[in-house]
């Protein structure tokens, strides 16, 4: 007996949750706005700022990853003529004034195996740039 209205119970439930539903969907697929509870929302985009390309670093040599066989390599690249370039290793750091051009070259020693390369431009109006390169030295024939 006790079994049969709890049974009777969850299904009257059940149907009640099921009318209220129906009778919810109903109500909401009839409800109309008025024009004044509407609102137009406007966005305006503004133009993202255009990054200042006169403030450029490009390294030609060494390229990222690269394997050496020898200790000494060369670093080259280009940047602006009046910024100074600073070249830091785990062994060395290294100032380079680049030509009239822009152009810039200069060797430096590799730790073995892998090194970590910073080369840092500092230009004239005191904002800098920074490129890593890794590269790696070994004995061992590719």
């Amino acid at each position: 007996m006790k079994a049969e209205r709890l049974i009777l119970s969850f299904i009257a439930i059940l149907i009640g949750l099921l009318v209220a539903g129906v009778a919810f969907y109903f109500y909401q697929s009839t409800k109309k706005l008025k024009n004044a509870d509407t609102k137009t929302i406007t966005i305006k985009i503004n133009p993202s700022p255009t990054p200042d390309t006169s403030l450029f670093l490009t390294i030609d040599s060494p390229k990222d990853e690269a394997v050496f066989s020898r200790k000494t390599i060369t670093i080259s690249g280009k940047t602006k003529p009046d910024a100074t370039i600073l070249i830091s290793t785990e062994l060395s750091d290294e100032v380079v004034k680049p030509a009239r051009n822009g152009n810039f070259s200069t060797t430096l020693s590799i730790g073995d195996e892998a090194s970590i390369i910073e080369i840092t431009a500092f230009f004239a109006n005191g904002e800098q740039k920074t490129i890593r390169r890794t590269v790696s030295f070994t004995t061992e024939e590719f």
